[in-house]
């Protein structure tokens, strides 16, 4: 009599008029994942058209966000939401919606604490289809004002509004986990204003992380911001292959790439490379300013694996 305990763990092979073999598959772990999405200037000021306040200095970074002056703190950012999805209870947790301190070149700075917060506009939603292939959709949007600008900090206190434009992102990612062929797949979408570069990126439970894309910012702060903007500025669609445990096992598919080269199977990469092309990218490179979707590799710029 076969234990059916184990036959209920997946599909195998039929066994009726003793006809072929049992197998039990082993599935992969529904994991914990974190998702951070960040928006980021890379100059050390806004320039004229954004009056000069700070900026960020940084280009494209898979180092951790925090609040200005904490210890593990490595890149600031001028919004930063991050959450962690649980897959095996499909629920979102430990969201946080914050902004690095900022101000004028010299000047006093403000802390983005309190009421002028930025807006994580809630918990992201999650849709959810359970079983062996398992499909999660998060959705959200997060929101904020540079307070930096005289009289904002102000007349936020005193009317709970303020007169500077908010920087606005929504954001929607699909993972679909297939628990048998052990994989992930992940569909970024991402619009807001343009303004600033943005940059979205996925971490497993051992640390590793992964681009989702990254976006560099069109037009200027005083005409991009106003308004809740709607400008697609990450699309992307990827498979990263994953162990037992559900972490990331080091190759990647760029499915994107794949439909732009009519090619029938998907190339699995190292990770190492994908990530390396994001990290290297220029955020000012004006080649990548005003393309309608965001450039990702692909056969004329993505290296080859050999």
């Amino acid at each position: 009599m076969p234990n059916q305990a184990l036959l209920a763990q997946a599909p195998s092979t039929p066994s009726h008029s003793n006809e072929g073999q049992v197998v039990t598959v082993k599935l992969a772990k529904l994991a914990t994942y974190e998702i951070n999405i960040r928006s980021f200037h890379p100059g050390k000021n806004f320039g004229l058209f954004g009056f000069f306040f700070e900026g960020d200095a940084r280009s494209y970074s898979l180092k951790p966000s925090g609040l200005s002056g904490v210890a593990g703190t490595e890149v600031t950012s001028r919004i930063w939401h991050k959450f962690f999805l649980n897959s095996a209870i499909n629920e979102v947790l430990f969201v946080q919606t914050e902004s690095n301190d900022s101000g004028m070149a010299d000047g006093e700075h403000v802390r983005y604490d309190g009421e002028l917060k930025p807006r994580g506009g809630g918990p992201p939603s999650v849709k959810t289809e359970k079983g062996a292939v398992t499909t999660i959709v998060i959705e959200g949007k997060y929101a904020g004002e540079n307070h930096a600008f005289y009289g904002s900090k102000l007349a936020k206190a005193l009317t709970g509004k303020t007169f500077v434009p908010s920087l606005d992102v929504s954001y929607k990612i699909t993972l679909t986990i297939d628990r048998v062929s052990k994989y992930i797949d992940i569909a970024t979408h991402i619009k807001g204003d343009g303004f600033p570069n943005c940059e979205a990126f996925i971490s497993d439970a051992s640390g590793k992380a992964v681009f989702l894309g990254v976006h560099v910012r069109k037009g200027g702060a005083a005409w991009s911001l106003p308004g809740e903007g709607a400008y697609p500025m990450i699309e992307s669609a990827i498979r990263l292959e994953i162990d037992d445990s559900g972490n990331f096992s080091g190759n990647l598919g760029n499915e994107l790439r794949r439909k732009k080269l009519n090619k029938n199977r998907l190339d699995m990469r190292p990770i190492t490379e994908w990530n390396d092309f994001f990290l290297k990218l220029n955020p000012n490179d004006e080649r990548w300013k005003y393309i309608y979707l965001e450039s990702l590799p692909d056969a004329q710029n993505e290296p080859a694996v050999k």
